[in-house]
């Protein structure tokens, strides 16, 4: 049995034709995915502190709030490849994988001068050691610090929450491959050097 299985259900007519609408954007996103975080260290620096996030190809179908019976990979490569079979998708139970998708489509908000950091926290029954959040109520991803490591926690929707931290602004975001030490610099802040924010 899959982990985490009870927390899924197999969609209804009604949600499967409501899961369809999602395949493009879940495509776009995964094409993003792809690009600016699958297999690297994406770090966020603020003021005060830069923080190193480890993003895998695992960590998206968790984001999109589904189950694939292929498992997580294959969900990412499929999406990836417009190969996605509805068939074999779960929903959650507790309403929360439409809410998810409803916000994918922002995901790149994640990039870019709008993105705050906030320190730990508790979002309805969620709690959480970081998030980055966009700066209108868009969006926030979630972290978990595992003690080895960040990564990603869960993708919520702001759209309707007016109590989530407000947190600092980040000033630079920049990455490194799992197996290099070649940067690539995402966000710098006018008037700022990289050398600040490096680990």
């Amino acid at each position: 049995m899959v982990k985490g299985r009870k927390d899924y259900k197999k969609p209804s007519i009604k949600e499967s034709v409501a899961l369809k609408r999602y395949l493009a954007i879940m495509n776009r996103a995964a094409h993003f995915f792809e690009t600016y975080f699958r297999n690297r260290v994406v770090y966020y620096g603020t003021e005060l502190e830069t923080i190193a996030i480890y993003f895998s190809a695992t960590n998206f179908m968790h984001l999109c709030g589904v189950k694939y019976e292929k498992g997580a990979a294959s969900f990412f490569d499929d999406c990836l490849n417009h190969h996605l079979v509805l068939e074999d998708m779960m929903i959650k139970r507790d309403g929360t994988t439409f809410q998810k998708l409803q916000v994918l489509a922002s995901i790149d908000e994640l990039i870019g001068s709008h993105v705050y950091l906030t320190q730990a926290g508790r979002y309805l029954y969620l709690e959480f050691d970081y998030a980055l959040r966009t700066k209108k109520q868009i969006l926030a991803l979630t972290l978990k610090d595992t003690s080895l490591k960040i990564v990603p926690q869960s993708l919520l929707d702001l759209k309707r929450q007016k109590s989530f931290p407000t947190g600092v602004p980040v000033q630079c975001i920049y990455a490194k491959t799992f197996h290099s030490d070649k940067v690539e610099v995402y966000y710098l802040e006018e008037n700022s050097s990289l050398s600040d924010f490096r680990d």
